[in-house]
């Protein structure tokens, strides 16, 4: 209804509004007066039925008096020559019914009527009035008057016939007066669109309405004019500046044209210089696998060294051992008493060397036991050393020749791995490795970038506490699940990092270290950022430690099998 009322002619509009506002008026006006001339009419009513009932209850007394219920019941009869009226009855003194009348086809319950205390309408809509029958000052019984409301709705309904006819008269009368008045309005406005339609259509804004009064309509066509004066002004000065703008739009069209063809030789040497740019890129990433892959070999050599120094301290106490060995005294022995096969017996007890050759052969024996068990453990460490190397050298292959290769894996796994890698040189130094791993799920990684990160990691961390001998040696590895983000932690209590330094840590070719080359922690930043992770450095200064943070996304394996 809004956006019918919206589209609508204008003249449509005031005559319909009036109209409406006439209506509701008149329709508030009628049902006021309805309203009132029902509760009059009520009023009426039960007002005439009150006068009844007293006169009716003085003419029965009598009959009270003398126990005459046939009179009184003739009496009441009577009323059904009053239209409405549908019941009357008597109760007596003690509340029962004496005498009573009854509207044909009515069916009330007189008792159940009897009990309402007060005069006024009952539930049923029925009009119900009491008045009491006394003689000589003493109460007889009461009288009862019921009548319906038919009458009153006939008069409303005669009422309402009238107001409905003066309502219509008045509405079309007002209708009459609106069509009439509404010109007056309507008309200057659709007289002002039409010319805004014909400005429109032709563009030409030298058209002008006349006005036709002083009131607002008037104020809106003078200012509708000063606006199209202005418009008419503008379009001039917009054509004079859409014909200058054309020449200058000629003549940047030149020069752009000009600029378009160095920009092609440009954009071409551009596209040349981002291959080349690729390619040197690719070469970095290269460089920076197979410098990872350098520093893990590397420290494999180390640690295999370290080993084959205690292979060879190993084999150097066997051989010594083995040469300084009191087996060749067992020989000796043994040709004593070949050579007193036959004596035997007088040589052991009349001899002096006889009699020795028990506490001998006893403490030959002795010897020869300590030396075979030093011979065990000595071997039984040669042969630990060289499953170390074995280790070393499987867990290098496993890493060879898998970088960007993404695969399941644990996490803790690799961290072995990497502490396996440097355990001869922790042990030799004194360095405790801690543990604090979180459980976590195997995830999708690049074990190789990641074994390379690791094991960088751990080898810087190894190097700090070179300068830091007074302190206890602890290197903590730790593991932990943050914003769905897994993060790899390697923290020293070695010689730390100061402030300064803090921002450059990762910068190519910058190192804390004397002997240092500065690849290694760049190398490890750019691995981590290929694995879509970061790296990161924190310490309180020097002599205070040191923790790197390597953070990579999180992708279980179960939840990518889902």
């Amino acid at each position: 209804m809004h956006f019918r009322l919206k589209d609508m002619p204008i003249r449509l509009k005031l005559t319909l509004l009036v109209q409406l506002a006439v209506a509701v008026a008149l329709a508030v006006a009628s049902g006021t007066l309805l309203l009132m001339q029902w509760q009059a009419e009520r009023t009426a009513l039960l007002r005439q039925l009150s006068t009844l009932a007293d006169v009716m209850g003085a003419n029965t007394a009598a009959s009270l008096v003398f126990d005459d219920d046939q009179t009184a019941a003739e009496f009441l009869g009577s009323l059904r020559m009053l239209p409405g009226v549908e019941a009357a009855w008597i109760n007596n003194s003690a509340g029962q019914v004496f005498a009573s009348y009854t509207l044909d086809g009515a069916n009330h319950n007189l008792q159940q009527l009897s009990a309402k205390t007060t005069d006024g309408f009952t539930d049923t809509g029925l009009a119900l009035v009491s008045s009491a029958i006394s003689s000589d000052g003493d109460a007889m019984g009461t009288i009862y008057v019921t009548a319906n409301q038919y009458e009153i709705w006939n008069g409303l309904t005669y009422y309402a016939v009238i107001l409905g006819g003066v309502v219509l008269t008045a509405f079309i009368s007002a209708y009459v007066m609106t069509a009439q008045l509404q010109r007056s309005i309507s008309g200057p406005i659709l007289s002002l669109a039409q010319t805004a339609e014909r400005v429109t259509a032709k563009q030409d804004y030298s058209i002008r309405v006349k006005a036709a009064g002083r009131d607002e309509l008037g104020t809106l066509y003078n200012s509708f004019n000063r606006m199209l004066e202005q418009v008419e002004t503008s379009e001039r000065a917009l054509q004079a500046a859409h014909d200058e703008l054309e020449q200058r739009v000629e003549e940047r069209t030149r020069q752009l044209s000009e600029a378009n063809s160095e920009l092609s030789s440009e954009v071409a040497e551009r596209r040349r210089a981002e291959e080349e740019l690729k390619l040197v890129h690719r070469e970095f990433v290269d460089a920076a696998r197979r410098a990872g892959m350098a520093e893990i070999a590397s420290g494999v050599l180390h640690n295999v060294g370290n080993v084959l120094n205690s292979v060879n301290v190993s084999a150097s106490t066997i051989s010594n051992r083995l040469k300084s060995s009191k087996r060749c005294q067992l020989n000796r022995m043994a040709d004593l008493l070949d050579e007193h096969s036959d004596d035997i017996g007088d040589f052991m007890e009349h001899d002096e060397k006889g009699r020795q050759v028990p506490r001998y052969l006893r403490a030959l024996a002795d010897n020869l036991q300590a030396e075979e068990k030093n011979l065990a453990d000595e071997s039984a460490s040669l042969l630990d050393h060289i499953e170390h190397i074995k280790a070393i050298i499987a867990t290098q292959q496993s890493y060879a020749g898998t970088s960007g290769l993404v695969e399941p894996i644990s996490i803790a796994n690799v961290l072995d791995d990497a502490v396996k890698l440097n355990a001869t040189s922790f042990d030799r130094h004194g360095i405790q490795v801690v543990r604090d791993l979180a459980d976590v799920p195997e995830i999708l990684v690049d074990k190789q970038r990641l074994l390379q990160i690791v094991t960088n990691l751990i080898k810087n961390a190894k190097e700090a506490f070179d300068e830091r001998v007074e302190t206890p040696r602890i290197l903590t590895l730790r593991t932990e699940v943050v914003d769905e983000k897994l993060q790899i932690q390697v923290s020293d209590t070695g010689v730390g990092i100061a402030t300064e330094e803090l921002p450059q840590i990762f910068t190519h070719g910058f190192t804390t270290k004397t002997t240092g080359h500065g690849f290694g922690l760049h190398s490890c930043a750019n691995a981590a950022r290929e694995m879509d992770g970061d790296l990161r450095v924190s310490s309180e200064g020097r002599m205070k430690g040191a923790t790197f943070t390597l953070t990579l996304p999180y992708t279980p394996l179960a939840a990518t099998a889902t």
